[in-house]
């Protein structure tokens, strides 16, 4: 069995590429997200990644992926698009021999994105992700305004990423460059997308922002509780000490990716 792996901080665009995969073969089985308990282990992986829960969640994980495999033999290629697995990635390598590329998106895209969810927000049922002891941002954490910790988060995962992975892609160049799609495809081991497919696929219109707004207006009209929704609108729409947070914050990662902060 040949397993691989696309991780990346959430809201980065890549849902649909589990389905893109997913018709490339029928020898080719691709989920994004699949286990629950994978929420709960993020927090356990980043805080505190020696506990043995940790690595007896994974294992167990695993293990009943390899039960559901043996039951359907026709897969020879097992992969997941997972944001939640992203401080796991070593022990994927090491454990399942797995193939795992690194996806990032703009974080103009991606901070607006995640401040319309609950990320850093009151009575949100996450669990945080905060900077450690040794984070020059660990003693500031609690002046810090909530754009500026979701900035924080951007710049930390790509961060952690870059270093823990060897292959990182943009998702702008996924969605409008087929070679650099193929050549990914190629480095994670798996059967060609054919690009009559990757057209198609990248020609749907997706906002899943729009999508989870919708949702909690749905959810406050059938409740009658008014829905708490925040947004901060485009990168142009920032005010000045905005931007520069932003550019504070993220600038020095977004550079070394290849991001142009110039406009």
């Amino acid at each position: 069995m040949t397993y691989f792996f696309i991780t990346s901080l959430g809201r980065s665009g890549t849902k649909f590429f589990a389905n893109l995969i997913n018709q490339s073969s029928d020898e080719v089985l691709c989920y994004h997200e699949p286990y629950r308990q994978d929420y709960s282990n993020l927090p356990l992986s980043y805080y505190s990644p020696e506990l043995k829960v940790v690595e007896s969640n994974l294992r167990e994980r695993f293990q009943n992926v390899q039960n559901e495999l043996s039951e359907h033999p026709k897969y020879n290629y097992y992969g997941e698009v997972n944001s939640l697995l992203r401080y796991n990635t070593q022990w994927l390598q090491d454990n399942l021999k797995a193939r795992v590329v690194h996806i990032v998106r703009d974080p103009k895209k991606v901070v607006p994105s995640i401040y319309a969810r609950n990320v850093y927000k009151e009575g949100s049922s996450h669990l945080d992700i905060v900077p450690k002891n040794n984070s020059p941002y660990a003693e500031k954490w609690h002046m810090m305004n909530r754009f500026e910790k979701i900035c924080w988060y951007w710049s930390h995962t790509n961060d952690m990423l870059l270093n823990a992975v060897e292959k990182c892609v943009k998702f702008e160049d996924l969605v409008s460059d087929y070679r650099v799609f193929s050549d990914t495809v190629g480095y994670l081991g798996i059967p060609t997308v054919p690009e009559s497919l990757w057209k198609h696929e990248i020609s749907k219109p997706k906002n899943t922002s729009k999508k989870a707004i919708f949702r909690k207006k749905l959810k406050s009209v059938l409740t009658m509780k008014e829905a708490q929704i925040e947004t901060i609108g485009a990168y142009s729409e920032w005010t000045t000490e905005m931007r520069a947070s932003f550019h504070d914050i993220c600038g020095p990662i977004a550079k070394q990716i290849g991001y142009d902060f110039n406009h």
